[in-house]
């Protein structure tokens, strides 16, 4: 993900780049969004396979 949606997601309170290996180091086009906006889930996950199959 990334552009608008990549920052609209890093906006929502508690979200964070997803660090996959606790090390500190997060992959910077993931995100992780809090349960507590699961309402957003199904258009983020839609923004993000578009970016990622080119669409």
């Amino acid at each position: 993900m990334s552009g608008e949606s990549h920052n609209d997601a890093l906006s929502l309170d508690g979200s964070q780049l997803f660090d996959t290996s606790g090390k500190k180091r997060p992959m910077k086009e993931w995100v992780q969004v809090p349960f507590d906006f699961k309402d957003n889930w199904d258009e983020l996950a839609r923004s993000a396979f578009g970016y990622m199959s080119g669409i």
